[in-house]
């Protein structure tokens, strides 16, 4: 096993998992592979907006929300 990789675990509404799964085998990738681009492109879109109130923070002497 990967020792840069995690197994993670939550619960999700059974008909959430019902569709997601649909959804993923006409896509034809698995629940991993789906979830993992979701995550990427969440961090894509999150990471600049907390740079920026970041910024926003030191400029005013506060402290930065995270270290990203």
């Amino acid at each position: 096993m990967n020792s840069d990789r995690r197994l993670i675990n939550f619960r999700v509404p059974d008909e959430l998992i019902e569709v997601f799964d649909e959804s993923c085998d006409f896509k034809n990738t698995n629940r991993t592979q789906t979830l993992i681009e979701l995550m990427r492109g969440y961090v894509d879109k999150t990471v600049p907006e907390i740079q920026n109130w970041n910024t926003l923070y030191q400029m005013t002497g506060r402290t930065p929300l995270n270290r990203v």
